[in-house]
């Protein structure tokens, strides 16, 4: 059994991480969790029956010795967090982005190398049927050579108006690195991991500013309705996107295009198309396409076997890593695929600050 711990206490450690593992209770036990408001660490080692919490990450990892960490905090400390854990010793699954900066991300990686250590970034959202369904035909050849995708992850009105999504310096950006970053991973995983040329993206936040009104928490991700936050949303506070687009030329001429948002005035949307020389596809419907024909996919093998949670995709990954551990297979989230979804973060920041497309090369 493995000793796990977990740094943050907020609401994807509360909802998602410390579920997750509650569930596979022959394989990881949960030691202690850690946040620096000591009050809001205590709340959820009670709500949840763990024994010990913690106000010090490093007084934590020192004492405990976990096998696997859990960093759930703001994107802009997930570094600081993923090198403690890293240096004590432990495993880390970090929550998504794993960082906004290509050059940090390297660093990261190659930290876990010299240390013998798994990192793992918590790109849960692979594993919805339909995606998983998909990569089977994708792999198989049936679509052939993939040369084109697209993704729309929109949200009508979802503004977090909990914790500090809306803070550039709390977490590095907006709806591109909150919701984008899931269907990004996941495009990147369907068309085979193609390494990225450049990027040439925009961002706005048209409809943040103004009176903004929000759908409700669970329209902006918290889908337990419970956001475990002391902060408070302040409209004044809002310098990040709530709408991006853009562009990623990928090795080979590939290129995906895309654009999400926490608020637009269009209907909510979570697609994904993938195209190629045979076939193409379209998610969530599975619909295949060639010449002649439209077909319905076959996704009944790779069915959720998690219907009643809302963060289905945290006990998948779970799952996963366990299966790692026990010797059943390969680690789902490869160090490789998540480089390049960093440097297309990176990339993408960089272009719509400055009006351009931005090259690999600028930031290697």
């Amino acid at each position: 059994m493995k000793k796990a711990a977990i740094i943050g206490c907020g609401m994807i450690a509360n909802a998602a991480h410390i579920p997750a593992y509650r569930h596979l209770p022959k394989d990881f036990e949960v030691v202690a969790v850690c946040d620096l408001n000591e009050g809001k660490a205590k709340e959820t080692a009670e709500r949840h029956g763990i024994a010990l919490y913690y106000s010090s990450a490093s007084k934590m990892l020192i004492e405990q010795k976990p096998d696997l960490v859990s960093v759930c905090v703001p994107n802009m400390f997930h570094g600081e967090y993923i090198r403690m854990a890293l240096e004590s010793g432990a495993d880390v699954l970090c929550e998504k982005p794993l960082s906004t900066s290509y050059k940090e991300a390297k660093e990261l990686y190659e930290l876990a190398e010299k240390n013998g250590r798994v990192l793992c970034a918590c790109q849960s959202m692979r594993f919805t049927p339909d995606r998983l369904g998909a990569k089977a035909l994708i792999d198989k050849g049936e679509l052939g050579e993939i040369y084109y995708g697209e993704f729309s992850r929109l949200r009508r009105r979802g503004i977090p108006t909990w914790g500090a999504f809306h803070i550039e310096k709390i977490s590095g950006g907006g709806a591109f690195v909150d919701i984008g970053v899931h269907m990004l991973d996941a495009m990147v995983w369907l068309m085979g991991n193609p390494r990225v040329v450049s990027v040439s993206g925009t961002k706005s936040a048209n409809i943040a500013h103004g009176g903004y009104r929000s759908a409700g928490s669970e329209a902006s991700g918290a889908l337990t309705g419970d956001t475990f936050s002391e902060k408070v949303y302040s409209e004044e506070d809002f310098d990040v996107e709530d709408f991006a687009s853009g562009s990623i030329l990928l090795e080979g001429g590939k290129r995906i295009n895309f654009k999400t948002a926490w608020a637009v005035n269009l209907p909510d949307e979570t697609s994904i198309t993938v195209v190629g020389d045979k076939k193409s596809v379209r998610l969530p419907e599975f619909e295949l396409y060639d010449a002649a024909e439209t077909e319905n996919g076959n996704a009944e093998g790779y069915a959720n076997p998690y219907p009643d949670e809302a963060f289905a995709g945290h006990f998948r990954l779970l799952d996963n890593i366990a299966d790692y551990y026990n010797g059943k297979s390969e680690l789902m989230v490869k160090p490789q695929e998540t480089l390049n979804v960093c440097a297309m973060i990176d990339l993408f920041y960089r272009s719509a600050k400055e009006g351009r497309e931005v090259r690999i090369e600028e930031i290697n």
